[in-house]
């Protein structure tokens, strides 16, 4: 069983399709949150097999997304990564966690995501699109896992 933490702040709107796809998987267990600050406090107190993180997250309501804020910072999801694998001792429970990142943006525009600390594969980046289906979905799901 994959425990899949998916974290994206448009879960209830464009991504339905998707988000309900996930609960027909009988190897998925899907939860979410919808802003990095869920995020992190989840990622802080549990442990998941993967992480898909949406670049773009609102930061939520934590004063710790603060500094980032008056700096301009619109990519959460990119802070939150940073957050999450630049502190491995403190999230020591993630050290076998895959990360992967489905996002509207170009993968060459985010080329930052590949370097320390976060050290994505590039084989777990997805660009979110239209004609991105449901099963290819799941797939890329079972893929970053086995990544």
């Amino acid at each position: 069983m994959i425990k899949l933490l998916w974290i994206d702040d448009n879960l209830d709107h464009d991504l339905t399709e998707k988000r309900m796809a996930l609960y027909m998987e009988d190897d998925i267990d899907p939860h979410f949150a919808r802003d990095a600050t869920e995020a992190y406090l989840r990622l802080r107190d549990e442990h998941f097999d993967v992480v898909i993180v949406d670049l773009r997250l609102p930061p939520g309501s934590d004063d710790m997304w603060n500094m980032y804020r008056e700096n301009g910072v619109q990519k959460f999801g990119f802070v939150l990564l940073s957050v999450v694998l630049g502190q491995i001792e403190a999230f020591n429970h993630l050290s076998k966690t895959r990360f992967g990142v489905f996002t509207i943006e170009a993968q060459e525009e985010n080329p930052e995501l590949f370097r320390a600390p976060i050290h994505l594969p590039e084989q777990n980046f997805k660009m979110k699109t239209h004609a991105y289906y449901e099963n290819a979905f799941v797939d890329f799901i079972r893929n970053v896992n086995k990544s």
